[in-house]
């Protein structure tokens, strides 16, 4: 399915309305959306912006139907939903994240599950920003990756959520690297590990991991402490002795970021 429309603000007040009134009927919850002004954008009618954002949250796993309306979804909603919960956030968590920072990194994570492009667009910008617009587009118009479709609109959407995430700046120059999303670096971890490990093994030496993000992308040694971190927690990666570290495949085939 490819994107729709809906930025990434909309989509969290759909879930902070949610969290703070409870259960809502889709009348009542578009509604409060419609009175919202944050959906004054582009050539969206708020009729429209409300529709589209109450999609986006049940594309994202973020809500469920209940009882005629919708609820912030829970642990067992995604066991049932997708069967794994590698690197997805519930609504639930969503909501409780502590501050907008937060809930948007969840929110965005949810997205780029179901939507991979993303993955592919952000490490575009990461590895050759600043990039305009239209060098993106040309670059990806046209294609797909693991069956998200990008054409012009899809890809202005998805520079739209990563902006709106602070993954990428829009800048006079064009697009350039900003916050490190953890779908990301788990896709750059496997990829790297493969070109370094010639993918005969899963483990490679983390220093020698690290000197290869950090020449390619930038990354400095405490996002990549922290990322690695998130990882080790998902049980995508474990640590062997001699700095080694493992990548355990059947975890990260999971997590839909590469082919």
């Amino acid at each position: 399915m490819a994107l729709q429309y809906a930025r990434l603000f909309q989509l969290r007040a759909g879930i902070q309305l949610i969290g703070d009134e409870g259960p809502l009927s889709k009348d009542e919850l578009a509604e409060m959306l419609r009175q919202r002004k944050d959906f004054d954008v582009g050539d969206q009618s708020k009729q429209e912006g409300a529709e589209d954002t109450i999609g986006g949250l049940r594309r994202a796993y973020l809500v469920v139907e209940s009882g005629g309306g919708y609820r912030l979804s829970t642990e067992p909603d995604l066991e049932e939903l997708v069967g794994n919960q590698t690197l997805l956030y519930t609504g639930t968590a969503a909501y409780g994240a502590g501050d907008k920072r937060a809930q948007a990194d969840r929110i965005l994570a949810n997205i780029m599950y179901e939507h991979p492009m993303l993955i592919r667009l952000s490490k575009y910008v990461f590895q050759r920003g600043p990039v305009k617009s239209y060098e993106v587009k040309k670059e990806f118009d046209g294609t797909d990756y693991l069956g998200d479709v990008m054409n012009s609109f899809t890809i202005d959407m998805g520079l739209n959520l990563l902006s709106d995430a602070d993954v990428i700046e829009d800048t006079a120059n064009g697009y350039k690297s900003g916050r490190w999303p953890v779908r990301l670096f788990a896709n750059i971890v496997y990829e790297e590990t493969s070109d370094l490990t010639g993918k005969e093994t899963e483990s490679v030496r983390e220093p020698e991991l690290f000197e290869r993000i950090e020449t390619i992308y930038g990354i400095d040694r405490s996002t990549f402490d922290k990322l690695i971190s998130q990882l080790h927690a998902e049980g995508i990666v474990s640590e062997s002795s001699y700095e080694e570290l493992i990548l355990h495949p059947d975890t990260l085939s999971n997590t839909n970021i590469h082919e």
